[in-house]
């Protein structure tokens, strides 16, 4: 086993390299040809009668930018060889130091995870300590994850908690008091409070909820007194027979009449009495 305090250092050593110089012979003498075709060229005219020429002269003119690219790329792969054999030797001499490195670094990464696993458990325990304290379910308060952070300290943890642990209370004491408002406001106005409730679960606001349901209740009256319009006209046309209501003009049998008694809760007597109305279904109470 290394001693910890051995101090790992590598031996001296040193590089020795030389850089390289680029000296193009006959410079100016490559630099007037290159000038003199260009030049040459320069004026060309592209035509239809031209074309043919164009495209010639396109070509030999390509030919030698592709042969000056040629003999750049040739003297930069000569360039770089002895770069390229150093760089593949340091490569190889760190791989070696890489393939003990990875180890250690894999298990310095599953201690921190095991750290962190022992950490959330410890906050997860304190969760379930304190929500007593604030009246609600540890199950309602969800892990800050820089609460699981080494860094952080118990009394910041513990600050945390309970600033979340506040809001939670906050936010279900407001939903408990406006879900009664939503659900007396429903009742008086006479529709079922369900759908209303979710929408305030989802976030809605309660003065907006209010006005839509003044909303909806406009549109069932409108509707309701649509139907008792409609009710009324055909029933100049119809008579009672049995327990049955006919049409006078066609005979046909439009509609039953049953005596039931129906047993359910408030929700569900609400519930179903909703389903009447939207169905256009004849109801009265009998009896007491």
């Amino acid at each position: 086993m290394v001693n910890e305090t051995e101090l790992l250092q590598l031996p001296d050593y040193s590089i020795e390299y030389t850089p390289t110089q680029i000296q193009i012979h006959n410079l100016e003498g490559l630099q007037r040809a290159v000038n003199a075709y260009a030049n040459r060229y320069a004026n060309v005219i592209v035509t239809d009668d031209t074309e043919k020429s164009a495209k010639d002269s396109r070509a030999k003119l390509n030919k030698l930018s592709n042969a000056l690219d040629e003999k750049r790329r040739d003297i930069h792969r000569d360039y770089n060889k002895p770069y390229d054999e150093f760089a593949d030797t340091i490569k190889q001499l760190r791989s070696v130091l890489q393939d003990t490195i990875d180890p250690i670094d894999d298990g310095l990464k599953e201690l921190d995870g095991q750290h962190r696993e022992q950490r959330k458990q410890h906050v997860q325990s304190l969760i379930t300590e304190m929500s007593p304290n604030y009246g609600v379910s540890a199950s309602d308060v969800e892990i800050d994850p820089k609460w699981l952070n080494k860094s952080t300290s118990k009394k910041a943890v513990t600050e945390g908690i309970a600033g979340v642990m506040k809001q939670v209370k906050q936010a279900q004491d407001k939903f408990e008091s406006d879900s009664h408002a939503l659900t007396k406001y429903a009742e008086v106005n006479k529709v079922d409070a369900t759908p209303w409730i979710d929408q305030l679960k989802q976030g809605q606001e309660l003065d907006y909820l209010f006005k839509a349901i003044d909303h909806q209740v406009d549109l069932n009256n409108q509707k309701q007194k649509k139907l008792e319009a409609q009710a009324a006209e055909a029933k100049a046309h119809q008579k009672i027979k049995g327990d049955a209501i006919v049409d006078t003009d066609t005979g046909e049998v439009v509609s039953h009449q049953f005596v039931l008694k129906i047993t359910g809760t408030n929700e569900q007597l609400w519930a179903l009495r909703h389903y009447m109305d939207q169905q256009s279904i004849k109801y009265e109470k009998v009896g007491d």
